[in-house]
């Protein structure tokens, strides 16, 4: 996601190569900034409630490989339930990645860029929670993946993997 002169980053292509797979040309310099927001905003709500909706079922005694199965098969389906869970519920967490404070950061300037733009933000509670929680709870530079054992822990210590796994 870019923003910018077209020209000036068709000639920087092969400095971006290595790096991205794809490389969107989004308009004016700062297009590319608020495409990231508004794809990190949608990144984070469904991390935050696939997350929950793991522990949920975990809690109600689910299988959640087939929980898994059933989500990315049906309306549920989402990046996180596709690419993060089903490593998540056999203990790896793909560490690595953008942290819980980065997450939180990038929603809250989400909630700000909509603001300025006029638009409600309707359902920027439910992740600034999740991933506040997460912070709060002493995961924040941890991958943001560990919200769902920060929500595991405020349901009761609750673990999606089995601990004896990995």
């Amino acid at each position: 996601m870019a923003g910018g002169d077209a020209a000036a980053l068709e000639e920087i292509a092969w400095v971006l190569a290595p790096i991205a797979a794809h490389v969107h040309h989004m308009g004016a310099p700062g297009a590319g900034h608020t495409a990231k927001l508004l794809n990190n905003f949608l990144n984070g709500v469904t991390l935050a409630a696939t997350a929950e909706v793991m522990v949920a079922g975990k809690k109600a005694g689910l299988d959640l490989g087939r929980l898994l199965d059933v989500i990315n098969s049906s309306s549920g389906v989402s990046f996180a339930s596709l690419n993060r869970f089903p490593h998540i519920v056999r203990g790896d967490y793909l560490e690595g990645g953008l942290t819980g404070r980065l997450m939180t950061k990038d929603i809250a300037l989400y909630v700000d860029l909509v603001g300025r733009l006029g638009v409600p933000s309707l359902n920027a509670a439910g992740p600034l929670a999740s991933f506040g929680l997460a912070e709060n709870l002493g995961y924040g530079d941890q991958i943001s993946n560990r919200v769902v054992d920060a929500i595991g822990d405020v349901a009761g210590g609750v673990r999606v993997h089995d601990t004896t796994e990995g």
